[in-house]
């Protein structure tokens, strides 16, 4: 091994040249030197340090914080938006459009810059920087587009625009964006990462982190990641999780390899079959239930992981152990074990987002800063979330396929164990996804003994779970292509204290218009009046009624167009859809009149004709709205008995004394 120094801002040539060099491995070659810095100094953004220097330079630098307390302070930051406007008739504006206004908003007001010249609103904009001169400035945009037109803008009216601190001035060249797929779905990532000096610029429409937790999840962020403010708003899930292993790594003196070293072990397709099942699921039946308790793990699978020890390097398939077995952990239905004579980096890792989230959930709990340590827990909740699917993603560079299954091979078994002591206890399971269960019990299940359940199944498995709640009566709905058949992650129904929870069903879509979830959720309410099935049975009709005078309203055009906006992500390039789906047809309208679209970006329509023989006129994408734009009420009016027919289970629709009438009304 050689070790080679360079400055930061040379060391990706550097380690671009030694790769050339016949059979050599470079190690820490793309991580940001900025991050090395950080975890080599042990500082981090917003940490307060005690540091000594010496003329300009700073000679010495030390961490006064522990990144692993949860109570600490985030500093006063000045924050600023801005949106700009252009002045152009056309329904995308061009790099060549003139700015007609710039609206800056600060500490709940408004500033609003004007002119007649566009050299004054830039000269104007600038000043009000300056005198503000926030830590934070927000845009919508900047990365991709915004600040590259202010770039341009400037130079054609000679002013210089400085939005860093150290007077760098604004400049942003044009770089492709780039659409890959991340946990399922396909992501748009712009191009160009605009960054300051001196100052932190967040784009809300890119950033993972700054849009659901606002600063304080950044800030949180940054101490799990080491890495700057800038960089972590537009880090996935998985690069923060990537960022905390190789911090670990180091502490570890592990070197982190340029791409993953570690192959899955050569198995037959009957290992395949039984070893690659995924997590336990409880599969329910279409129905209404009354008396059932809702109780869950608390981070399930990260809490696995760091309590069997599992890591790619921990798993083991040798047949006899060197330690006799003194540090073996068997893995249930899976040939092979995994070792505790190390800690593995997967585990270390996962250790303290684990512990943390922890702690900000007692806060939480004691309502002290609750908001922000309900921004905090949020960040920590999806890290843990996605440390599961990343372990087995084949481009981590500490995963691995096997550690991966082990993982869900001990989920099962603690489910196992979990319906056992429910049986024991009296309860019968209707459902069980992964993490969580539902459970009936005879009469109302008392509070004191689903509370005692949690506490046995906690202290047999090693993992907390928690009651959730009690509900009067909760749905689980038939499958639309399978009526006998319930959808796993579909279910909705209300607390004993009147609350009411829904997961999968319309009002939950994000694709989902508006004007139907609504009309969904007032037919949840009406429903919700009922006490008990016998009652929720007999509120069937009333429900249906809602439904019916949410379609009147269409047909009587009552209906603000705005509450009937669908959106859609786009799942591949414009040119590369063949079949007229909805998307494909409101990604030609806008590729026609000129913006530039690609895969992961989200497009908005209103359907207008849904069953024109022309496929253009089906929908209308909503930059390209008109006085002349009419909504379709028999397309919205489907989507709205839709939402009605996935709220009841199919043998109760089917029931002639409760739905023979709605039924004719829901195919007139």
């Amino acid at each position: 091994m050689l070790q080679v120094f360079t400055t930061p801002d040379a060391l990706w040539e550097v380690a671009r040249d030694l790769e050339r060099i016949p059979g050599t491995t470079v190690f820490h070659a793309d991580i940001d030197p900025v991050q090395q810095f950080f975890i080599d100094s042990k500082v981090f953004p917003f940490g307060r340090v005690d540091f000594e220097v010496k003329g300009d330079i700073v000679t010495k630098i030390r961490c006064l914080d522990r990144r692993e307390d949860s109570e600490y302070e985030i500093p006063d930051l000045e924050e600023i938006g801005f949106e700009v406007f252009v002045d152009t008739r056309q329904i995308f504006p061009k790099m060549d459009d003139k700015i007609h206004h710039i609206d800056v908003y600060h500490r709940g007001l408004t500033i609003r810059i004007e002119g007649e010249r566009e050299r004054e609103i830039l000269l104007e904009f600038q000043r009000t920087v300056d005198g503000i001169d926030p830590d934070v400035i927000v845009s919508r945009g900047g990365d991709e587009n915004l600040f590259r037109y202010l770039t341009l803008r400037a130079k054609l009216n000679g002013v210089k625009l400085v939005m860093s601190r150290d007077g760098t001035p604004l400049k942003v060249a044009h770089r492709k964006p780039k659409s890959f797929w991340q946990y399922n779905q396909i992501v748009y990532r712009a191009g160009n990462q605009v960054m300051f000096n001196g100052r932190i610029h967040i784009d809300r429409s890119g950033s993972l982190y700054y849009s659901p937790s606002g600063m304080a999840g950044v800030v949180e962020g940054c101490r799990l990641a080491f890495a700057q403010p800038q960089r972590v708003a537009r880090m996935s899930i998985g690069s923060v999780n990537a960022a905390v292993q190789y911090y670990n790594a180091y502490e570890m003196d592990i070197l982190i390899p340029p791409v993953k070293r570690n192959p899955e072990f050569l198995k037959s397709v009957n290992d395949l079959a039984s070893i690659d099942r995924g997590g336990l699921i409880l599969q329910p039946k279409p129905d209404i239930y009354d008396n059932i308790a809702e109780c869950d793990f608390s981070s399930m699978y990260p809490t696995l992981m760091v309590n069997q020890n599992i890591s790619p390097e921990t798993i083991c398939t040798l047949d006899k152990c060197p330690y006799n077995e003194e540090y073996c952990i068997e893995v249930p239905e899976v040939p092979f074990r995994l070792c505790k004579k190390k800690r593995g980096i997967v585990s270390k890792s996962l250790e303290l987002v684990v512990e943390k989230r922890r702690e900000f959930k007692k806060q939480i709990e004691r309502g002290q800063d609750a908001k922000k340590y309900r921004l905090m827990e949020n960040t920590l909740k999806g890290v843990l979330v996605s440390c599961f699917g990343y372990l087995g993603f084949k481009n981590a560079r500490f995963g691995r396929v096997e550690a991966h299954t082990a993982v869900t091979a001990f989920a099962r078994d603690v489910l196992l164990k979990t319906q056992e002591i429910g049986e024991e206890m009296g309860f019968e399971l209707i459902h069980g996804i992964v993490d969580s269960v539902w459970m009936r019990s005879e009469g109302v299940p008392e509070y004191d003994r689903v509370a005692e359940f949690c506490r046995r199944v906690s202290d047999a498995v090693d993992i907390t779970m928690s009651p959730k709640g009690v509900y009067r009566w909760m749905v689980i709905p038939s499958s639309r292509l399978h009526p006998s058949i319930a959808p796993l992650n579909r279910y909705y129904g209300v607390y004993a204290n009147g609350g009411i929870k829904t997961r999968g069903i319309e009002t939950r879509r994000r694709d989902t218009c508006l004007y139907v979830g609504d009309c969904q959720m007032a037919m949840i309410r009406a429903l919700a009046r009922g006490r008990s099935k016998k009652e929720f049975i007999e509120r069937i009709p009333e429900a249906h009624l809602v439904c019916q005078d949410y379609i009147e309203k269409l047909y009587k055009g009552d209906v603000d167009t705005r509450d009937l906006i669908l959106h859609t992500r786009l799942t591949r390039e414009p040119h590369e859809y063949r079949a007229m789906s909805r998307a494909a047809i409101v990604a030609r309208q806008l590729v026609e009149t000129g913006r530039e679209l690609h895969a992961g970006q989200k497009v908005r329509y209103v359907m207008v004709s849904a069953e024109s023989e022309s496929p253009m006129r089906r929908v209308r994408a909503l930059e390209l709205f008109d006085d002349t734009t009419r909504y379709d009420p028999d397309a919205y009016a489907t989507l709205c008995r839709r939402a009605f027919e996935n709220l009841i289970p199919n043998q109760y629709l089917e029931d002639s004394n409760l739905i023979e009438e709605p039924r004719v009304l829901l195919q007139s």
